[in-house]
């Protein structure tokens, strides 16, 4: 058995020891539905169990909706012995037509929620569809892959992929292992007059790279990327290759390719894609009957700016047969711009650093790990762990941490007096200390803009630039807040956090809406300055933590009373703090 696959069914017994009050969780089959939402979707705990429709589930097990980008996630789970292989009837028909077919016809019964957002979106031109399969081994139908490369090829709206056991690994991880090997990639142009050189010699220019552009054609790219995935050569650059996450294809590029007609125009929407390499060969004639009759070799290439382009590019072209590659994109071109820079040189590699910075500040690369590499976050993680906790701004950290942190001697003497205070369990592993970067910008949000920010925009916390990111980047900013501010404020959510679980039905007190409830309050309308004094002692946080106990357990309640919605949906809802007003009123 894989030794990921350990890793799987630890977090599931994890699942099934803290989280009994969950329907179904102690099915291994069902859990593994909560592991993929938990894990690969990072789904806020509370809305987990909702989103998972499996048994009798017409093709999905589990689904994702974005309004905001206009996307839906389909997700199908198959929880595997090493020796069963998926059946291509399966994904032929219950994987790729059933579910889309149903909520086309508007049949799709098994989730209100999920058909009326289809039905809402269906006819924007941004929809897509994401068919997705989590299979727990590494056994490939080949007949099925190509089913789904077809049905990829065949549909504009929709696209489907299967994630076997490494495949889930490296999106667990979403990091390539550097390889000490080099490698050698092939680029292809028209001829010798679509490459520009421009050599520092031959110019007789000062202070300018080496460098080539190349009117390239996407064939070229995806060869490219194919053969650096083959050697498993990290070809993107370290501070980009994270990007490669759940929206690493970018559905304006996936879907120019898909239309043969607008396809021509590729080369006029597209930025380009720029490369740094250690060398370049001279550039050599070659026979082609589809505009490839040039071409040269670079050496040790890394991919600094154009990730969404290169990545949709490999996504759609390798669902086209090998031997109509050349002829069916044979007018479809990318610009590409090549480096040649010493790494080995201080300066030329402070200038490698500075590059891959600026091209991409300037441009699209905004999910959250890139962001998660800038540098407020960087300090963050760096200040936390001085005082006993781990910032995870990655999802390879908790690798890393658990690595370096092997014995808890010195984490445990850093943070044991905040956890006391808060009247939390000492860690009794490395994870116990761990802190989510996503988690936290919810609870800043929480306090600044409310509970139901924290919970219904968790997957804007870490996009650049949106609303919820910069509230919680200019909280961290602000003179008053201080690395002790964030971790108390932190631990207060994992005090109401802890609470809940405690409780019979695990549902009070709601940990996001107590933070909003004590910044309203106790914090005398969101009053920053009075966050140190009122979590200054345990006895304060006590009567906080009982006094927000039992109003989310009324306001729940109450809700349910005069709205006829229950506690799972309640919780996606706007406050109704009139309701709150008069609880805390009567409970206080």
């Amino acid at each position: 058995m894989d030794s990921f696959k350990h890793q799987i069914e630890q977090d599931i017994r994890e699942y099934q020891e803290n989280l009994k009050f969950v329907a179904n969780i102690d099915k291994d089959e069902w859990a593994f539905n909560y592991w993929v939402l938990d894990k690969l979707f990072y789904e806020e705990e509370e809305l987990i169990e909702e989103k998972i429709i499996d048994y009798n589930d017409m093709g999905v097990d589990a689904y994702e909706i974005y309004e905001d980008t206009k996307d839906i996630y389909l997700i199908q789970n198959k929880y595997y012995s090493d020796n069963t292989k998926i059946s291509s009837n399966y994904v032929k028909n219950d994987f790729l037509l059933r579910p889309i077919h149903a909520l086309e016809n508007g049949t799709y019964t098994k989730s209100e929620d999920l058909q009326n957002a289809f039905t809402k979106m269906k006819n924007d031109p941004d929809f897509t569809v994401h068919l997705q399969l989590f299979v727990t081994n590494n056994l490939h139908n080949n007949e099925a892959d190509e089913y789904v490369k077809d049905f990829n090829a065949r549909n504009a709206n929709y696209i489907a992929t299967i994630y076997y056991l490494d495949d889930i690994k490296n999106r667990y991880y979403n990091e390539v292992e550097q390889i000490k090997s080099n490698i050698t990639v092939k680029v292809e142009s028209i001829n010798k007059h679509t490459i520009l050189n421009i050599n520092t010699e031959s110019y007789k220019l000062e202070n300018v790279l080496d460098a080539r552009y190349v009117l390239t054609p996407v064939v070229s790219i995806y060869r490219l990327y194919r053969d650096s995935i083959e050697r498993s050569y990290p070809i993107f650059d370290k501070n980009i290759r994270e990007y490669l996450g759940n929206k690493g294809v970018n559905k304006g590029i996936y879907q120019t390719l898909q239309d043969p007609q607008d396809r021509k125009n590729f080369f006029y929407y597209n930025n380009g894609i720029t490369i740094i390499c250690d060398s370049m060969t001279t550039i050599k004639p070659q026979p082609s009957e589809y505009n490839m009759n040039a071409f040269f070799e670079i050496e040790n290439p890394q991919i600094v700016n154009g990730c969404q382009t290169v990545n949709s590019i490999y996504e759609f072209l390798k669902n086209i047969p090998p031997e109509d590659l050349e002829k069916e994109f044979k007018d479809t071109f990318v610009m590409l711009k090549i480096l040649v820079i010493d790494r080995n040189d201080d300066d030329e590699n402070q200038l490698y650093k500075d590059i891959v910075k600026y091209n991409n500040s300037q441009n699209a690369i905004d999910e959250k790990t890139f962001v998660a590499n800038t540098s407020i976050f960087i300090r963050l993680q760096e200040e936390f762990e001085n005082k006993g906790f781990l910032l995870l701004i990655k999802q390879s950290d908790k690798n890393k941490f658990s690595k370096k942190y092997k014995t808890l001697t010195e984490l445990k003497k850093a943070n044991h007096n905040r956890l006391e205070k808060f009247g939390l369990n000492d860690i009794t592993k490395v994870s116990d200390s761990f802190i989510p970067i996503e988690k936290l910008l919810q609870v800043i949000n929480a306090f600044v803009a409310g509970g139901h920010i924290a919970y219904v925009k968790k997957n804007l916390m870490l996009k650049f630039d949106s609303e919820p990111y910069n509230t919680a980047v200019e909280f961290i900013k602000n003179d008053i807040i201080t690395i002790d501010t964030l971790l108390d404020l932190y631990m207060l959510y994992k005090k109401a956090e802890q609470t809940k679980k405690e409780t019979d039905d695990a549902r009070a007190p709601i940990p996001y809406y107590l933070i909003d409830f004590f910044a309203r309050y106790e914090c005398k309308n969101r009053d920053y300055k009075e966050i140190k004094n009122q979590l200054s002692d345990n006895q304060k946080i006590e009567n906080i933590i009982d006094l927000y106990k039992k109003v989310s357990k009324a306001y729940a309640k109450r809700y349910n009373q005069e709205f006829d919605v229950d506690y799972n949906k309640m919780i996606k809802q706007t406050i109704k703090y009139n309701i709150v007003d008069d609880l805390r009123d009567i409970l206080s």
